[in-house]
């Protein structure tokens, strides 16, 4: 049924993020006066690729009913909630995650700072200009 495989393939998406996710915000890594500002360019350049990627999405986030009948229209108010609606959407979880990586990044600009290094060469260091 049509209905059967938009379900199987929406729930397969959440839980290719959802293990995606927990990857990603699992790992460490330590930091030194040797890679803090390389760390940080990563960090940096990693929230800018997912922002732009997300910014270039989020309006195709909202799935259509696939037909006028109670159950397709309730299904996709569902889904459209749970993407974009809820306050626990994959679109909020995916602002709040490069939100977090903005903070790293300014947590390792700090670090940096503390090992000697200018504003300067954070900057330039972190891809930013000025």
């Amino acid at each position: 049924m049509f209905l059967d495989d938009i379900s199987r393939g929406v729930e397969s998406a959440f839980k290719a993020v959802e293990k995606a996710t927990s990857a990603i915000t699992s790992g460490t890594f330590t930091v030194n006066r040797d890679n803090v500002l390389a760390a940080g360019r990563i960090v940096e350049s990693q929230a800018d690729a997912l922002q732009d990627l997300w910014v270039d999405c989020v309006h195709s986030f909202r799935i259509d009913a696939p037909g006028t009948d109670d159950v397709s229209t309730r299904m996709a108010d569902a889904w459209n909630d749970r993407l974009i609606g809820d306050e626990d959407s994959y679109k909020n979880r995916v602002r709040d995650y490069v939100f977090g990586l903005r903070k790293l990044a300014v947590q390792l600009g700090d670090r940096a700072k503390s090992y000697g290094y200018s504003e300067e060469e954070i900057s330039l260091a972190f891809g930013k200009q000025g």
